[in-house]
């Protein structure tokens, strides 16, 4: 139904009926995702899980990979058993290095992104850099399939991995054809504003930890924001690294910010969350082997004096 919203996706058209035949060909599946999930990877994956299991009731679908607290509300791993030459299927993950699972076992391996394509893997590979999300591009794959096979669970994970990545329909990857899938997806029955209250939810230290970023905040004349968060703040706050990261936009809305983001000290390396309005920023990202959208990205560094070559790329840019 959305051929005239679609039609530039030239991996989704071409395809779109290979996976499906891996897909109907093993009766063991593996569906993987990135390391650290965002509510996006657990969309994509959780919902391609509910989708799957319902067309294919006899079929066996692990959903499989290191759970995430703050996310649990949208669904469970399913428990490493012994597998035997899945099918393995990587969503929302650009590169291996970041998939959280093995793909040794794999029989089949299918890569389904919307990453730049930094990486080719996988037996059959669909990226369309161009959609929202890996939950949205699930979604038009399904249309392609069988839409028939859909239910309120898969529905209710695409929508959020939807919202997620979106920023709730408010960034600039938000396009046309997004709100297309959304109001589809919007037709089957879950409390989209109850979810959206759960994803957005904040303790008392994840509000305190906001002030923590606002009073540590630097901005430069060029339009750069950044904080450095310490390990022992996250610590006191109560935070893993991940949720650390989640609050990376609270600059977006500052007139004067191009650039931003948060710097979390981990076990021997820096985690970077880089977010951008306009100016493309995952070329810097790549300089330092990092990755990601163009106005979204991550980097790994060493230490602080990495930190601050990081910046001063940035800065040239601007």
């Amino acid at each position: 139904m959305f051929n005239k919203l679609t039609g530039h996706l030239n991996d989704l058209k071409t395809y779109a009926f290979d996976v499906l035949k891996l897909i109907e060909s093993h009766d063991e599946i593996v569906i993987l995702r990135h390391q650290k999930p965002d509510p996006d990877a657990y969309g994509a994956q959780l919902g391609l899980r509910a989708y799957l299991q319902n067309k294919y009731p006899g079929k066996s679908i692990k959903a499989l990979g290191m759970g995430e607290p703050s996310l649990s509300f949208l669904g469970e791993m399913d428990s490493l058993s012994t597998i035997e030459r899945p099918l393995v299927i990587v969503v929302d993950t650009g590169n291996q290095e970041r998939i959280d699972g093995s793909l040794d076992y794999a029989e089949k391996i299918v890569k389904i992104d919307h990453h730049p394509n930094v990486e080719l893997y996988g037996d059959v590979s669909i990226v369309e850099t161009e959609v929202s999300s890996a939950s949205e591009l699930i979604y038009l794959l399904i249309d392609i399939w069988d839409s028939s096979a859909m239910n309120d669970e898969a529905a209710t994970l695409f929508y959020m991995g939807i919202v997620g990545d979106t920023g709730r329909f408010l960034y600039n990857n938000t396009s046309t054809l997004t709100h297309a899938v959304a109001s589809k997806l919007k037709e089957f029955n879950f409390d989209a504003a109850a979810l959206n209250n759960q994803m957005h939810k904040s303790s008392m230290n994840k509000f305190k930890y906001k002030g923590y970023l606002i009073n540590n905040a630097v901005f430069t004349d060029s339009g750069i924001a950044y904080v450095y968060v310490p390990k022992a703040i996250m610590e006191e706050y109560h935070l893993s690294v991940s949720e650390a990261g989640l609050d990376v936009n609270i600059f977006r809305e500052i007139e004067d910010v191009k650039v931003w983001f948060i710097a979390l000290e981990g076990d021997g390396e820096i985690r970077v969350r880089l977010r951008s309005k306009e100016v493309v920023i995952n070329d810097v990202a790549a300089m330092f082997d990092g990755g990601g959208h163009p106005l979204a990205s991550g980097v790994r560094v060493k230490d602080m004096d990495m930190l601050d070559e990081l910046l001063v790329k940035i800065e040239e840019k601007l």
